[in-house]
Protein backbone atom coordinates (compact mmCIF):
# COMPACT_ATOMS: atom_id res chain seq x y z
CA UNK A 1 0.00 0.00 0.00
CA UNK A 2 2.82 2.80 0.71
CA UNK A 3 4.34 2.20 -2.52
CA UNK A 4 0.93 3.07 -4.23
CA UNK A 5 0.71 6.06 -2.19
CA UNK A 6 4.53 6.39 -2.89
CA UNK A 7 4.04 6.41 -6.79
CA UNK A 8 0.30 8.43 -6.48
CA UNK A 9 2.52 11.53 -4.65
CA UNK A 10 4.91 10.57 -8.05
CA UNK A 11 2.59 11.45 -10.50
CA UNK A 12 0.93 14.82 -8.49
CA UNK A 13 4.64 16.19 -8.29
CA UNK A 14 5.21 14.89 -12.48
CA UNK A 15 2.02 16.90 -12.77
CA UNK A 16 2.89 20.13 -11.05
CA UNK A 17 6.16 20.45 -12.72
CA UNK A 18 4.83 19.99 -16.38
CA UNK A 19 1.90 22.58 -15.59
CA UNK A 20 5.05 24.51 -14.18
CA UNK A 21 7.52 23.87 -17.55
CA UNK A 22 3.95 24.27 -20.05
CA UNK A 23 3.27 27.82 -18.15
CA UNK A 24 7.31 28.69 -19.33
CA UNK A 25 7.16 27.45 -22.58
CA UNK A 26 3.77 29.92 -23.15
CA UNK A 27 5.79 32.74 -21.45
CA UNK A 28 8.77 32.62 -23.25
CA UNK A 29 7.29 31.90 -27.12
CA UNK A 30 5.24 34.92 -26.02
CA UNK A 31 7.89 37.00 -24.92
CA UNK A 32 9.79 35.95 -27.97
CA UNK A 33 6.56 36.97 -30.44
CA UNK A 34 7.27 40.43 -29.12
CA UNK A 35 10.86 40.82 -29.63
CA UNK A 36 10.28 39.61 -33.36
CA UNK A 37 8.01 42.32 -33.92
CA UNK A 38 10.84 44.73 -32.85
CA UNK A 39 13.61 43.00 -34.75
CA UNK A 40 12.99 44.82 -38.24
CA UNK A 41 12.15 48.48 -36.48
CA UNK A 42 15.54 48.32 -34.88
CA UNK A 43 17.32 46.73 -37.32
CA UNK A 44 16.51 49.70 -39.45
CA UNK A 45 17.30 51.77 -37.12
CA UNK A 46 20.49 50.12 -36.61
CA UNK A 47 21.30 50.21 -39.91
CA UNK A 48 20.06 54.25 -40.73
CA UNK A 49 22.42 55.21 -37.84
CA UNK A 50 25.41 53.39 -39.32
CA UNK A 51 24.94 54.42 -42.69
CA UNK A 52 24.50 58.50 -41.49
CA UNK A 53 28.05 58.13 -39.30
CA UNK A 54 30.18 56.76 -42.08
CA UNK A 55 28.82 58.95 -44.76
CA UNK A 56 29.51 61.91 -42.13
CA UNK A 57 32.92 60.54 -41.60
CA UNK A 58 33.90 60.07 -45.13
CA UNK A 59 32.38 64.01 -45.62
CA UNK A 60 35.12 65.29 -43.04
CA UNK A 61 38.01 62.52 -43.03
CA UNK A 62 40.48 64.43 -41.11
CA UNK A 63 37.88 63.79 -38.12
CA UNK A 64 39.30 61.45 -35.40
CA UNK A 65 37.20 59.90 -32.75
CA UNK A 66 39.25 59.62 -29.66
CA UNK A 67 36.97 56.85 -28.21
CA UNK A 68 36.27 54.74 -31.43
CA UNK A 69 39.68 55.32 -32.78
CA UNK A 70 41.55 55.40 -29.37
CA UNK A 71 45.23 55.04 -29.47
CA UNK A 72 47.85 55.33 -26.82
CA UNK A 73 51.13 52.99 -26.12
CA UNK A 74 49.16 51.15 -22.97
CA UNK A 75 46.75 48.95 -23.73
CA UNK A 76 43.20 48.91 -22.11
CA UNK A 77 40.58 46.57 -23.16
CA UNK A 78 37.30 45.92 -21.97
CA UNK A 79 35.24 43.06 -21.99
CA UNK A 80 31.15 43.39 -22.04
CA UNK A 81 29.86 39.66 -21.15
CA UNK A 82 25.93 39.33 -21.87
CA UNK A 83 24.16 36.39 -19.65
CA UNK A 84 20.94 35.91 -19.10
CA UNK A 85 18.50 37.39 -16.33
CA UNK A 86 16.93 33.62 -15.44
CA UNK A 87 17.99 29.91 -15.92
CA UNK A 88 16.35 27.04 -17.35
CA UNK A 89 17.69 27.80 -21.05
CA UNK A 90 19.44 24.26 -21.86
CA UNK A 91 22.65 25.27 -22.36
CA UNK A 92 22.48 28.69 -23.26
CA UNK A 93 24.54 30.05 -20.42
CA UNK A 94 27.30 27.20 -20.12
CA UNK A 95 28.38 27.18 -23.58
CA UNK A 96 28.71 30.56 -23.30
CA UNK A 97 30.55 30.84 -19.85
CA UNK A 98 32.96 27.65 -20.76
CA UNK A 99 33.96 29.58 -24.17
CA UNK A 100 34.26 32.80 -22.40
CA UNK A 101 36.59 31.45 -19.21
CA UNK A 102 38.96 29.57 -22.37
CA UNK A 103 39.34 33.48 -23.79
CA UNK A 104 39.87 34.57 -20.32
CA UNK A 105 43.36 33.27 -19.79
CA UNK A 106 44.20 35.22 -23.10
CA UNK A 107 43.19 38.88 -21.50
CA UNK A 108 45.86 40.55 -20.28
CA UNK A 109 45.58 41.95 -16.44
CA UNK A 110 44.86 45.29 -16.86
CA UNK A 111 41.11 44.12 -18.53
CA UNK A 112 38.29 45.54 -17.19
CA UNK A 113 34.97 43.83 -17.43
CA UNK A 114 31.07 44.70 -17.62
CA UNK A 115 28.70 42.14 -17.20
CA UNK A 116 25.48 42.02 -17.74
CA UNK A 117 22.57 39.86 -16.65
CA UNK A 118 21.99 37.58 -13.64
CA UNK A 119 23.82 34.57 -14.43
CA UNK A 120 26.66 36.25 -16.03
CA UNK A 121 27.41 38.89 -12.63
CA UNK A 122 27.12 35.32 -10.65
CA UNK A 123 29.52 34.02 -13.66
CA UNK A 124 31.92 36.40 -12.58
CA UNK A 125 31.75 37.06 -9.02
CA UNK A 126 32.56 32.89 -8.87
CA UNK A 127 36.09 33.64 -11.31
CA UNK A 128 36.73 36.44 -8.10
CA UNK A 129 37.55 38.75 -10.84
CA UNK A 130 38.31 42.06 -8.84
CA UNK A 131 38.08 44.22 -12.50
CA UNK A 132 34.39 44.67 -12.94
CA UNK A 133 33.73 48.25 -12.89
CA UNK A 134 29.95 47.86 -13.86
CA UNK A 135 27.22 45.22 -13.55
CA UNK A 136 23.86 45.09 -14.09
CA UNK A 137 21.84 41.64 -12.56
CA UNK A 138 18.41 43.00 -14.05
CA UNK A 139 18.34 42.69 -17.81
CA UNK A 140 15.45 42.70 -19.64
CA UNK A 141 13.74 43.86 -22.58
CA UNK A 142 12.10 46.98 -20.40
CA UNK A 143 15.53 48.22 -19.62
CA UNK A 144 17.42 47.34 -22.63
CA UNK A 145 17.85 50.81 -23.83
CA UNK A 146 18.91 51.84 -20.17
CA UNK A 147 21.66 49.68 -20.09
CA UNK A 148 22.93 50.60 -23.56
CA UNK A 149 22.91 54.38 -22.78
CA UNK A 150 24.77 53.13 -19.08
CA UNK A 151 27.31 51.89 -20.88
CA UNK A 152 27.59 54.30 -23.87
CA UNK A 153 28.46 57.19 -20.92
CA UNK A 154 30.86 54.54 -19.02
CA UNK A 155 32.96 54.29 -22.32
CA UNK A 156 32.54 57.65 -23.48
CA UNK A 157 33.74 59.58 -20.24
CA UNK A 158 36.25 57.43 -19.14
CA UNK A 159 39.85 59.21 -17.83
CA UNK A 160 41.47 57.04 -20.29
CA UNK A 161 39.72 55.73 -23.62
CA UNK A 162 39.59 51.80 -23.88
CA UNK A 163 41.70 50.92 -26.79
CA UNK A 164 39.81 48.14 -27.32
CA UNK A 165 35.99 46.72 -26.60
CA UNK A 166 34.64 43.23 -27.39
CA UNK A 167 31.04 41.95 -26.48
CA UNK A 168 31.11 38.62 -25.59
CA UNK A 169 27.19 37.20 -26.23
CA UNK A 170 25.23 34.72 -27.56
CA UNK A 171 23.77 35.17 -31.28
CA UNK A 172 20.47 33.81 -32.76
CA UNK A 173 21.24 31.89 -35.80
CA UNK A 174 17.99 29.95 -36.43
CA UNK A 175 15.17 29.44 -33.68
CA UNK A 176 16.83 25.94 -32.65
CA UNK A 177 20.38 27.14 -32.52
CA UNK A 178 22.15 29.80 -30.59
CA UNK A 179 25.90 30.76 -30.67
CA UNK A 180 28.06 32.43 -28.71
CA UNK A 181 29.85 35.92 -30.77
CA UNK A 182 32.77 37.81 -29.96
CA UNK A 183 32.12 41.36 -31.30
CA UNK A 184 34.70 43.92 -31.36
CA UNK A 185 32.66 47.41 -31.07
CA UNK A 186 35.98 49.03 -30.51
CA UNK A 187 38.19 50.17 -32.61
CA UNK A 188 36.18 50.99 -35.43
CA UNK A 189 36.87 49.16 -38.11
CA UNK A 190 37.97 50.59 -41.39
CA UNK A 191 36.36 47.95 -44.24
CA UNK A 192 33.45 49.42 -43.34
CA UNK A 193 30.68 48.66 -45.84
CA UNK A 194 28.50 51.71 -45.55
CA UNK A 195 31.38 54.27 -46.19
CA UNK A 196 31.21 56.09 -49.54
CA UNK A 197 33.39 56.27 -51.89
CA UNK A 198 32.68 60.06 -52.98
CA UNK A 199 32.76 62.69 -50.64
CA UNK A 200 29.41 63.97 -49.68
CA UNK A 201 28.47 68.00 -50.09
CA UNK A 202 26.96 68.38 -46.55
CA UNK A 203 26.17 72.21 -45.13
CA UNK A 204 27.00 71.79 -41.31
CA UNK A 205 24.67 74.08 -39.23
CA UNK A 206 27.12 73.34 -36.37
CA UNK A 207 30.99 72.20 -36.47
CA UNK A 208 31.84 68.72 -37.83
CA UNK A 209 33.77 67.71 -34.47
CA UNK A 210 30.70 68.13 -32.84
CA UNK A 211 28.20 66.81 -35.09
CA UNK A 212 30.66 63.82 -35.48
CA UNK A 213 31.00 63.54 -31.65
CA UNK A 214 27.27 63.31 -31.42
CA UNK A 215 26.89 60.87 -34.07
CA UNK A 216 29.66 58.39 -32.62
CA UNK A 217 27.72 58.49 -29.46
CA UNK A 218 24.57 57.00 -31.32
CA UNK A 219 26.62 54.98 -33.17
CA UNK A 220 27.83 53.38 -30.32
CA UNK A 221 24.68 52.97 -28.13
CA UNK A 222 22.73 51.22 -31.39
CA UNK A 223 25.56 48.79 -31.85
CA UNK A 224 25.43 48.23 -28.15
CA UNK A 225 21.72 48.07 -27.82
CA UNK A 226 21.75 45.88 -31.23
CA UNK A 227 23.50 43.46 -29.20
CA UNK A 228 21.49 43.32 -26.30
CA UNK A 229 18.33 42.92 -28.17
CA UNK A 230 20.32 39.57 -29.90
CA UNK A 231 21.15 38.39 -26.53
CA UNK A 232 17.39 38.47 -25.07
CA UNK A 233 16.10 37.20 -28.58
CA UNK A 234 17.73 34.20 -28.46
CA UNK A 235 17.83 33.46 -24.77
CA UNK A 236 13.53 33.43 -24.76
CA UNK A 237 14.10 31.02 -27.83
CA UNK A 238 16.60 28.64 -26.04
CA UNK A 239 14.31 29.13 -23.04
CA UNK A 240 11.13 27.73 -25.17
CA UNK A 241 13.21 24.96 -26.73
CA UNK A 242 14.26 23.75 -22.84
CA UNK A 243 11.37 24.23 -21.76
CA UNK A 244 9.24 22.68 -24.77
CA UNK A 245 11.92 19.55 -23.99
CA UNK A 246 11.13 18.84 -20.38
CA UNK A 247 7.44 19.18 -21.05
CA UNK A 248 7.92 16.64 -23.75
CA UNK A 249 9.67 14.44 -20.93
CA UNK A 250 7.01 15.14 -18.57
CA UNK A 251 4.32 14.04 -20.64
CA UNK A 252 6.76 10.10 -21.09
CA UNK A 253 7.62 10.08 -17.82
CA UNK A 254 4.08 10.71 -16.09
CA UNK A 255 2.64 7.70 -18.88
CA UNK A 256 5.34 5.47 -17.52
CA UNK A 257 4.35 6.06 -13.83
CA UNK A 258 0.92 5.96 -14.18
CA UNK A 259 1.39 2.58 -15.99
CA UNK A 260 3.17 1.14 -13.65
CA UNK A 261 1.05 2.90 -10.69
CA UNK A 262 -1.82 0.62 -12.34
CA UNK A 263 -0.19 -2.36 -12.97
CA UNK A 264 0.68 -2.65 -9.12
CA UNK A 265 -2.81 -1.67 -8.20
CA UNK A 266 -3.96 -4.20 -10.69
CA UNK A 267 -1.48 -7.15 -8.86
CA UNK A 268 -2.97 -6.05 -5.26
CA UNK A 269 -6.48 -6.65 -6.47
CA UNK A 270 -5.27 -9.64 -7.90
CA UNK A 271 -3.53 -10.93 -4.42
CA UNK A 272 -6.68 -10.08 -3.06
CA UNK A 273 -9.41 -11.30 -4.79
CA UNK A 274 -7.22 -14.56 -4.20
CA UNK A 275 -6.73 -14.41 -0.73
CA UNK A 276 -10.58 -14.38 -0.40
CA UNK A 277 -11.59 -16.86 -2.96
CA UNK A 278 -8.87 -19.01 -0.83
CA UNK A 279 -9.83 -18.42 2.52
CA UNK A 280 -14.36 -19.34 1.40
CA UNK A 281 -12.73 -22.62 0.28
Amino acid sequence: MSQLVQIRQRIKAIQTIKKITHAMRLISMSAHSRLKHKEEPLRLYDGSIHRLFYKATTAYPTWKSPILQASGSDERPLVILIGSQKGLCGSFNSTLFSLFKKKLKTYPPSTHYVTIGKKAVDFMHSMNQSTVISAFPTFTNSNRSTIAHSIGQLLTTAVQPYTKVTVVSNRLKTFFVQKPSFSTIIPLANNEPHAQKHIPDYLWEHTPERVLEHLSHLYLESTLEHLLFESLFAEHAARFISMDTATRNAESLLEITKLRYNKLRQAKITKELTELSGSNL
